[in-house]
């Protein structure tokens, strides 16, 4: 059809939902994650696109059985190691968690390769980080991507094909590790 516009049911992470902090840490405000399926209101509910504070809001997972959220930054330094994750709540009705293993994956340059974490959510704490101790990833010179230090990371859930639901994302965080 001629004149009609597809839009994607991705969503794409704003740049300017990041605040660089002074302790060495980098913030990732919802508005600021890549979510599967996060234009489709049955699945995610988004914060609103107002000029609000980043920092009250959370993108929260109504139902999915795909869960991949991913965020990025330049706030790095070659030769340096940081902490990445996420700060969490689940909701009184979440769902599907039970031994649920959740990924937390992160690499240096789009060709990097991978280091990971798995997690298992089964959890009804208020507000938490995942992982609780953080991974761990060193930035080093990119071999194939001359350039591109992009720390890129993200949270994962796609192999169990188990309907999951209730979590509330609250940001990512990225800290230098002194």
């Amino acid at each position: 059809m001629v004149g009609v516009l597809h839009s994607s049911p991705h969503t794409n992470g704003d740049p300017n939902a990041i605040e660089k902090m002074e302790n060495q840490k980098t913030l990732i405000y919802p508005k600021g994650f890549n979510i599967t399926w996060g234009n489709d209101n049955r699945y995610w509910r988004l914060p609103p696109q107002s000029r609000a504070p980043m920092k009250d809001s959370a993108a929260e997972l109504l139902q999915v059985s795909w869960l991949e959220v991913t965020c990025s930054t330049d706030n790095v330094e070659v030769g340096k190691s940081y902490k990445v994750g996420f700060n969490l709540s689940m909701t009184a009705a979440a769902f599907g968690w039970k031994g649920c293993n959740v990924y937390i994956m992160a690499k240096i340059g789009k060709a990097g390769m991978f280091v990971h974490k798995k997690v298992c959510l089964d959890t009804k704490e208020k507000n938490f980080d995942m992982p609780a101790e953080g991974l761990i990833i060193t930035v080093k010179p990119p071999s194939s991507s001359p350039g591109d230090s992009h720390l890129y990371f993200g949270m994962y859930e796609v192999w169990s094909g188990r309907w999951k639901g209730g979590l509330k994302i609250h940001h990512a965080f990225v800290e230098k590790i002194n």
